[in-house]
């Protein structure tokens, strides 16, 4: 059956028909996107696995691989044309009906993913309020027993935290930046929902602290060898590691804590926070022939010993130079302070300088593909008004327009080594059909959106782009 779908509003394409030709890949994403039970039945094929976990990439309560994050796809385009919305309402009916049995792990699972594409979709007319009110309460409810859980190991004298305690993808940076969208917003606003952001704000700025192990002072958000995520990790790290990146790294909570800054919530001891933060960043930049660089994880050995001459890093959202800018520019912005602002400017030049080989990019998706690039690059562009970096990201734009593929199911697919090794014996990608903003699709749609088709500015809590802490 086909469906109708709205057009995004036409404008002269520049040289080349650019624009031109991303709005009609967007209108084609759009039209594979539109009807969530076919979404899913593509998405949860069983030949859809990831290959080196075996795991269904289909999680259908998700803003990474899931209908929220269609959702959200659908609420992005509808700040240009409000026929959208209603696209955005089926995949939003979808996920409710299908909330109670998800698991909630952070803004990217569960309730806060449901959350974030109400807030996105509520338009003008203030739509979802019930809705919105009952998910901030929860999610200020699971927020505060997260925060509950990392307080009691703290009290029994453990050292260390794990990524929950903080990351931006299932840990309380990402659930933060949610819920201060929610304070703000009179729908959603209630006790509950201030004391879990003040407690958050607290956790985050202890975080920031120095702790004191063998003899040696390090930052705070070390996470031990127990906490590794996966047993590769905890052979990798015996000793723990401090991670940099946007996703799962320091980059994260700094990025938040300029948003709350930017939003007018802050606790004593905040600005310091971000301070240690951004200088421990800044710190561990590194240097090549085309420019900076920072590695994406680094040991305890590297952190106390002496530093790498050079490591792997990837030019992604998820790590590497673009988010760890994105963050050092967000709180350079918050707090005045014009030299990490330039320092993220220059980080992204590096980047543009570089052949894109070596930028280390999986296909076009937004966590560590081309797109979450795009979206870095042209946010800070706008900032600054820079036009090195507006020109580069109408070069990404074209590499992310070559993914696309008519003959794959949403257009853009997800791209995963297509051993189970890993990269250790691939030979090659496999091309997988994820339909989401982290992973998937809509995420690339997204991107493309902002970057050929800018219409209104959205407020931040209306951004799609506040999941990926760039807003």
């Amino acid at each position: 059956m086909s469906i109708a779908t709205p057009t995004p509003p036409a404008t002269a394409p520049p040289a080349g028909g650019v624009l031109a030709r991303a709005q009609q890949t967007i209108s084609v994403v759009a039209r594979r996107l539109a009807d969530p039970r076919q979404v899913a039945e593509v998405a949860a094929r069983d030949s859809n696995r990831e290959p080196i976990y075996g795991i269904s990439t289909w999680a259908p309560v998700t803003l990474s691989n899931g209908l929220p994050g269609v959702a959200a796809f659908y609420a992005e385009a509808a700040r240009r044309d409000p026929a959208w919305l209603s696209f955005a309402h089926r995949h939003l009916k979808a996920a409710g009906e299908l909330l109670s049995s998800a698991p909630s792990r952070g803004l990217h699972a569960g309730p806060a993913s449901v959350l974030a594409a109400a807030q996105g979709a509520a338009g003008a007319n203030r739509h979802y309020r019930a809705l919105r009110r009952r998910l901030a309460a929860r999610v200020a409810a699971e927020q505060m027993l997260r925060l509950d859980d990392a307080a009691g190991r703290a009290r029994r004298g453990e050292i260390g935290v794990s990524w929950a305690d903080y990351d931006v993808i299932h840990g309380v940076s990402g659930t933060l930046r949610l819920l201060l969208d929610s304070a703000a917003d009179p729908d959603e606003s209630a006790p509950d929902v201030d004391e879990a952001v003040e407690r958050s704000l607290r956790h985050l700025v202890a975080l920031a602290q120095p702790i004191h192990r063998d003899g040696y002072t390090v930052p705070g958000w070390w996470v031990p060898n127990r906490h590794q995520p996966v047993a590769e990790d905890r052979r990798e790290f015996p000793d723990g590691d401090f991670n940099l990146g946007m996703a799962h790294g320091a980059a994260g909570p700094l990025a938040v804590l300029a948003a709350a800054v930017r939003s007018g919530r802050e606790v004593e001891g905040q600005r310091d926070a971000m301070a240690r933060l951004a200088e421990w960043l800044i710190g561990w930049t590194l240097q090549d022939d085309d420019g900076v660089y920072w590695p994406c994880r680094v040991s305890w050995a590297d952190e106390v010993g002496p530093r790498p001459a050079s490591a792997f890093t990837r030019s992604a959202w998820c790590y590497g130079a673009p988010g760890i800018a994105a963050a050092l520019h967000q709180a350079g912005t918050a707090l005045g302070v014009v030299a990490w602002r330039a320092i993220a400017v220059g980080a992204l030049h590096s980047v543009i300088a570089r052949e894109p080989a070596s930028w280390h990019l999986d296909g076009p998706t937004i966590c560590h593909g081309e797109a979450g690039l795009l979206q870095i690059v042209t946010r800070v562009g706008r900032a600054e008004g820079d036009s090195a970096l507006l020109a580069a990201a109408q070069r990404i734009v074209e590499r992310v327009l070559q993914a696309a593929d008519p003959d794959s199911a949403f257009v853009f697919a997800h791209l995963v080594p297509d051993s189970p090794d890993g990269w250790h014996s691939a030979t090659g990608y496999r091309a997988l059909d994820i339909a989401g903003v982290l992973e998937g699709a809509a995420g690339v749609a997204c991107a493309l959106l902002d970057a050929v088709a800018p219409g209104e500015e959205p407020t931040p809590s209306r951004a799609w782009d506040r999941c990926l802490a760039l807003s």
